[in-house]
């Protein structure tokens, strides 16, 4: 993992924030039923609300708040999504999401203590959408998305 610099590593949140949030609206266009619209759905608004609670973090920090990010990612889930089984598509999300969640485990380790509550709220943030990709992909649908929701103000009606 490369060295990290706070508060500048702070635009990684967010960064990661605009992929997610990319990804998850247009996977929920490509949804395949209505529980994959929802799931998709939730997981959009959790990137979404999260976005939104960084903005103070960064204009305090001085970081830019404009939303140019890495994209590459979108069109390959996109086509993944579309070519494989549900289990089989959070089973590809498994790796990726351990990755951004062992760096914002890192970027909460390095950060201001006045930053402690948001920066860790990254790691429950990332660690809810683990248990999500895991418990999808073992087939434990029952209660996969419970820490999900539990972070957000304005959940999805479950309509399906």
């Amino acid at each position: 993992m490369e060295n990290l610099s706070y508060p500048a590593c702070t635009r990684e949140l967010y960064e990661s924030e605009i992929l997610g949030e990319t990804l998850f609206l247009s996977l929920v266009a490509e949804a395949k039923s209505p529980r994959d619209r929802y799931h998709l759905g939730t997981l959009l608004q959790l990137e979404s609300e999260t976005k939104a609670r960084l903005r103070p973090l960064l204009f305090k920090h001085g970081v830019t708040l404009d939303e140019a990010a890495d994209l590459a990612l979108v069109e390959l889930a996109i086509g993944a999504y579309r070519d494989i089984s549900w289990q089989e598509f959070a089973a590809l999300n498994v790796p990726v999401v351990e990755d951004f969640l062992a760096r914002f485990e890192a970027i909460a380790k390095i950060g201001d203590e006045a930053d402690r509550e948001i920066l860790e709220s990254m790691v429950r943030h990332e660690a809810s959408i683990l248990r999500w990709a895991t418990m999808e992909r073992d087939g434990v649908v029952h209660g996969s998305l419970d820490d999900v929701i539990a972070q957000l103000s304005y959940p999805l009606p479950e309509v399906f």
